[in-house]
């Protein structure tokens, strides 16, 4: 015998080529399947982040200086949207609200109920005749006097903690706020680090 390997013959190459092509196949079919499952997930985390921004918690920045010394420019909020499933607005709570004919949303502090008669004078904010104590985040005067407005059925009224730099339900092209054109409460401040923080409930007594 001597040392030359034999050769593949054409019917023996042929075979191996189709091995290889099914292999191949098989190979191709895997791999859509595995993209495929990929794709499928990313999507459901994507939906459910998206849920889960629209309709339970959000992170919205804060624009402008109208709820200065409690908010400033620039801050980041953590925003939840369930209390308001169960609970209505209560006096004192940040809202982050629609105005009439705004695309973007604002943010404010509830001060007037439904039912309640609403004034400005002599600097303070009257409830039903009787000054509201706003001493937690306002010490100033207010600029300028209102008429009285009564607050409507599932409505509030909402102003900026920053009284005289801000545009809000004393203006009467914003008035009061429409519980469906409420977004929901802010809980704390998130960003920058430095000034993380939540918010208290108010005492008005």
């Amino acid at each position: 015998m001597n040392g030359r390997k034999r050769g593949f013959t054409q019917r023996e190459l042929r075979i191996l080529r189709n091995l290889s092509e099914e292999q191949i196949e098989k190979m191709r079919g895997v791999r859509f399947w595995r993209n495929l499952d990929f794709f499928l997930y990313l999507a459901l985390v994507v939906l459910i982040a998206l849920a889960v921004r629209n309709f339970f918690f959000e992170p919205i920045r804060v624009e402008g200086d109208s709820m200065i010394p409690t908010l400033f420019d620039g801050e980041h909020m953590f925003v939840e949207k369930m209390s308001y499933w169960y609970n209505e607005p209560a006096r004192g709570e940040i809202i982050i609200c629609y105005y009439p004919g705004y695309t973007a949303c604002c943010v404010k502090r509830v001060i007037g109920l439904p039912g309640e008669e609403v004034r400005v004078a002599d600097g303070v904010i009257l409830i039903n005749g009787r000054p509201l104590n706003e001493s937690a985040y306002w010490s100033g005067t207010i600029y300028g006097d209102m008429e009285s407005v009564i607050v409507g059925e599932k409505e509030v009224f909402v102003v900026g903690d920053n009284r005289n730099g801000s545009k809000d339900s004393r203006n009467v092209s914003v008035g009061c706020i429409p519980y469906n054109k409420i977004v929901g409460k802010a809980r704390a401040v998130i960003w920058p680090l430095s000034e993380i923080r939540t918010f208290s409930e108010v005492n008005y007594e």
